[in-house]
């Protein structure tokens, strides 16, 4: 008997283990966004295929749903990705479709892991907040806390407009 509990007891401590050392060899979420987006700050999005990374595209296509494609054709007028702080992001240029959007912004949070966007025509945005990422549960009192999404200098005049928010979403407060 004494063997078998010794070998349940290296069992678990062996199954702990290897959940700590993939926890280390697995990159968060996180440190994948910023492992791609750092060291392309200052690029043209399009030169570097940022919007085709996968870990930027999989949270983009849930973040846009239904507008993903609209956005991406204003998003490749962008020029650079520009940091701003904790702010990762791209604007827009010009309008490819002035009939359905005007212009359109990017922003991933490097604090918060949270990732926002913006489009614009005439005197609405319409606004799109990470689902996952517009709570967060604080471990002493189990409340929830709405993350409300940090905007760069040059998008904030947008959030002056009437805004949308997107479907699943809150209405956001400028910051």
């Amino acid at each position: 008997m004494p063997k078998t509990l010794l070998r349940i007891y290296c069992l678990i401590v062996a199954a702990l283990l290897t959940g700590c050392v993939a926890s280390v060899l697995m990159p968060s979420s996180s440190q994948l966004m910023w492992a791609v987006l750092k060291p392309l700050v200052g690029f043209d999005p399009n030169e570097v295929n940022l919007f085709e990374q996968p870990v930027v595209k999989q949270r983009m296509t849930a973040l846009l749903g239904e507008r993903y494609d609209t956005a991406m054709r204003l998003l490749r007028t962008a020029n650079q990705l520009q940091q701003e702080g904790p702010l990762f992001f791209v604007v827009s240029h010009f309008t490819p479709l002035p009939e359905i959007a005007e212009a359109a912004g990017l922003v991933w949070n490097s604090e918060t892991n949270q990732m926002a966007a913006l489009l614009r025509k005439g005197n609405v945005a319409e606004v799109f907040v990470d689902a996952a990422k517009q709570a967060v549960i604080t471990s002493a009192n189990d409340e929830v806390q709405k993350v409300i999404p940090q905007w760069p200098g040059v998008l904030r005049p947008w959030l002056d407009l009437e805004l949308i928010p997107s479907e699943g979403s809150t209405r956001i407060e400028p910051n």
